[in-house]
């Protein structure tokens, strides 16, 4: 099937390297004769060691350097192009091909030599003035939709892809959300009143990108609540001019396709708002972001009608947390809102909190989180796990015979696979270590009057309250919504302009890049947004085959657009080396996480914030009637600054391998 748009020309290795581009200057661009800021052709310092013959003849490369001038016909838009003297205009046009997504041979140069003008032809040095025709702007054109974009849901990716639009001076969308007000559903239905952010809020903000700020508090609160959250969200929003492209409480019901030809399809959607009679919505695309806390598990345990307790999910604001006071607690599940549920029950006072699982999942230090989302490019499974130690050697556990630990004998091969993801906090630990919680792996077998009997055949006694957290499944209604079959990476049965996205399931890695939820949300608003923008570069795409795909799975309860984390992570490896555009964007978003990190979470104020969170809780428990001494915060600034040289020791090995297979490879 081939695009009414341009397909984006793949130029073959002797375009796309550019080699007698001068690797050392800059490309700058212009409109009306005014040059603009300089833009860096960035090639390696060894390029001209492989540089390859191009045009007729033999014709070794210069290194004399010169000025070409390019100028769209018909425009004042000007480019001044840094080149070697025997540049080839074929290299050139490959240049502008690969930036503008053209094929070459759709462009002609031309250059005035005396009274007349003449084509600079493909196998000639580029002359110093040319005029280009073929195109309109050396900007790439974006392609103009008959309907709006409908995005689905105003939680952090809806309003980013939203804030997006709005950045790029993109205002042909709308955003449906069945709340009232913005914020999703995982804030406003699942967290309590007293959740706070686990992550650092430096990586956990609405505004995140390069050429905006970041909340006024950062730097001094770290873990918002979900109070503050929520009003971020909305105060957000309304600074980006968000609000007037909302229909809140409106609920997408129906979705049918309009047409069979597949380049021109569109969408009908059948749309219920609040107080208004239903209607009929024609769209161009459909960004859905349901995300994944959205259904609890439940289940039903003998007995509970006998124990004369609160048996209660742990989420939402249903429960009030002031009846765990002085008394015995069992947290069922231990996951990340199982994790962030001790720090609740701690808070509160309970006097004992028993965290009942089947298997132990590993649950990660503050530190750790901050060391993995400042970093450049990653961290390695083994030196996260190292960085855990001084943590787990507090409960006088080995993380390392944790289940989802997978390591040689040396430790030097590890990879962490388990179904949740880390619960990240430092009360769960400094709890554990005064015994003011314990970790058992048994399961429930029955309740009876304040008591909770195991499969094993031991007892809890003196147990008030049951909280359950077993985790969230998805909707199979959203499945059905947008007709989804398979997945197709992050696309619906191949269809690019339907594009659904739930935060992936799980841990599976042996390098950890981030641990929060802004760099993965800025990259699904803005990989979906260039397709939309230009929708040839899908072709690569949906001709490569090359997406990992997923099915809905009934036994297990899964629907077709929850997947996991080692599907997400390569669909973003597959779609930057596939689409230029988006793997040229994640060389600008990429650097972005450690920026942010270090300007708003530089180690010394961050370290000083958990430290003093630490004191506070260890004398909470304390004054629960726990006298062990409390033990200092087991992380320091020497620590830390000796886990980022290994940091950076780990990426000069890296490069130093990369050299030696180059130089196997010749």
């Amino acid at each position: 099937l081939k695009p009414p748009w341009p397909k984006r020309h793949i130029p073959l290795r002797s375009h796309v390297r550019q080699a007698a581009l001068h690797p050392r200057r800059g490309v700058r661009h212009g409109g009306s004769g005014a040059m603009a800021a300089v833009k860096t052709v960035a090639l390696d310092e060894g390029v001209m060691q492989w540089w390859s013959l191009k045009g007729v003849g033999v014709d070794p490369p210069s290194n004399s350097i010169r000025t070409a001038i390019l100028k769209v016909y018909g425009t004042e838009e000007v480019m001044t192009l840094p080149v070697y003297t025997n540049t080839k205009v074929s290299e050139v046009k490959g240049m502008l091909a690969y930036r503008l997504g053209i094929d070459p041979d759709s462009l002609a140069f031309r250059y005035k030599q005396g009274s007349h003008f003449r084509t600079n032809c493909d196998h000639e040095e580029i002359n110093r003035q040319v005029t280009v025709h073929g195109i309109k702007s050396f900007s790439r054109q974006k392609v103009e939709w008959p309907h709006p974009h409908v995005i689905i849901g105003a939680g952090f990716t809806g309003l980013k892809m939203a804030m997006n639009f709005i950045q790029d001076k993109f205002s042909n969308f709308i955003l449906f959300d069945r709340r009232p007000e913005v914020g999703g559903t995982s804030w406003w239905s699942q967290a309590n009143e007293t959740s706070r952010l686990q992550t650092e809020v430096g990586v956990y903000h609405l505004q995140y990108h390069e050429n905006n700020g970041w909340p006024e508090d950062a730097v001094t609160n770290p873990w918002p609540s979900r109070g503050q959250l929520l009003k971020h969200f909305k105060d957000v929003s309304q600074d980006f001019g968000i609000p007037p492209y909302c229909r809140m409480r409106t609920n997408v019901t129906k979705m049918t396709v309009l047409g069979k030809e597949y380049w021109s399809q569109q969408y009908e959607l059948a749309i219920s708002t609040a107080g208004h009679e239903e209607s009929v919505f024609h769209c161009s695309s459909i960004a859905f972001f349901p995300g994944n806390l959205t259904n609890p598990k439940r289940v039903l345990y003998k007995g509970e009608e006998l124990f004369d307790g609160d048996v209660v999910y742990g989420i939402s604001s249903s429960f009030d947390y002031s009846r765990c006071s002085g008394k015995g607690v069992s947290i069922i599940g231990s996951g990340a809102f199982a994790v962030e549920n001790v720090r609740t029950c701690v808070e509160f006072s309970a006097r004992k909190i028993y965290m009942i699982c089947r298997r132990k999942t590993l649950s990660m230090p503050r530190i750790v989180s901050w060391l993995i989302n400042q970093s450049t490019q990653f961290i390695s499974a083994a030196l996260t796990l190292e960085a855990m130690t001084p943590m787990y050697d507090l409960m006088g556990i080995d993380q390392w015979q944790y289940y989802a630990v997978y390591a040689n004998e040396a430790r030097t091969t590890v990879t962490i696979k388990q179904k949740s993801r880390f619960g990240i906090g430092d009360v769960f630990f400094l709890a554990m270590y005064f015994n003011a919680c314990e970790h058992i792996v048994d399961d429930v077998k029955r309740l009876s009057h304040h008591k909770i009997h195991l499969v094993s055949g031991r007892n809890i006694d003196d147990v008030h309250c049951m909280l359950k957290l077993l985790g969230f499944n998805g909707e199979f209604e959203n499945d059905r919504l947008l007709k989804l079959k398979e997945l197709y990476g992050w696309w619906v049965n191949k269809d690019f302009r339907r594009y659904i996205v739930a935060e992936p399931l799980g841990v599976d890695a042996n390098n950890f890049g981030g641990t929060s939820f802004s760099p993965g949300a800025i990259m699904w608003a803005e990989q979906q947004a260039h397709l939309l923008y230009y929708p040839g570069d899908w072709v690569p795409v949906q001709e490569s085959g090359q997406m990992p795909t997923h099915e809905a799975d009934e036994s297990i309860d899964r629907p077709a657009y929850v997947v996991e984390a080692r599907h997400g992570a390569l669909v973003g490896i597959s779609i930057s080396s596939l689409v230029p555009g988006i793997g040229e964007r994640g060389l600008v978003t990429g650097p972005l996480k450690s920026r942010r990190m270090w300007e708003i979470h530089p180690v010394d104020k961050f370290l000083a914030a958990a430290t003093k969170e630490w004191d506070n809780w260890a004398r909470l428990i304390q004054n629960n009637g726990y006298d062990k001494p409390a033990p200092p915060y087991p992380y320091t600034e020497e620590m830390v600054k000796d886990y980022l040289a290994k940091e950076q020791e780990a990426y000069r090995e890296q490069e130093a391998q990369m050299a030696r297979r180059m130089a196997k490879m010749g």
